[in-house]
């Protein structure tokens, strides 16, 4: 199997990368191997090759780089995802796929437009601790964002503790349509709740 890391270098504050050696781990337990490819701004992108894409979290300038160079391959991108290719997005980059983000001076951006939510941000972080309740398991982690999220029809997780999209969703946090999977939620958050790790490599496993 092979694990892409898209956007390692930009998008990888609080040690996100070690979520993709917890899906390896996972996998390796399991019996199934897995590489790690690691791919960026300036690389030619074949989501074809890979089973699961992982994009983690990143600076707002950083996530505004990589929006702009994910844009040419968004086709591509739904298409894979559509045959069933997994993508889990932590941090502020599961915001990229939403329909525009508006930053703190009023500027808009447009998203991916894979789903309709829209984002915005403000000019004070939100900075706490998280419980969340996910597949019956409990799921725990930290967020440090900047934005308030609205729109977003299928919710990831059921917050049981901390902040949620927005303030007036503030019990259910991140999304999940079909295999793709997004989520504030950092930690690691493979490393930190291993039912993740687990339940992603059985995914992986059985599809």
């Amino acid at each position: 199997m092979k694990i892409l890391h898209l956007f390692y270098d930009l998008m990888n504050l609080y040690g996100e990368y070690a979520n993709t050696l917890a899906l390896q781990r996972a996998l390796s337990e399991k019996g199934r191997a897995a590489d790690i490819e690691r791919l960026s701004v300036g690389d030619t992108l074949d989501f074809s090759s890979v089973d699961f894409i992982y994009i983690g979290s990143g600076t707002e300038k950083n996530q505004k780089v990589a929006l702009e160079y994910l844009k040419p391959y968004a086709d591509q991108l739904k298409s894979v995802l559509a045959d069933g290719k997994i993508l889990l997005a932590t941090g502020n980059s599961f915001e990229m796929f939403g329909k525009t983000i508006t930053d703190r001076n009023g500027v808009q951006y447009d998203g991916l437009n894979f789903f309709d939510f829209t984002v915005t941000e403000g000019k004070e972080r939100i900075v706490e601790d998280i419980s969340a309740e996910f597949d019956g398991k409990k799921v725990i982690g930290f967020i440090n964002k900047a934005s308030q999220i609205e729109g977003v029809k299928k919710p990831l997780f059921s917050i049981k503790q901390g902040v949620g999209n927005c303030t007036n969703s503030s019990n259910v946090e991140g999304i999940q349509a079909d295999s793709f999977y997004g989520t504030h939620i950092i930690g690691p958050l493979l490393i930190r709740n291993k039912c993740m790790a687990d339940y992603f490599a059985d995914l992986l496993i059985n599809k």
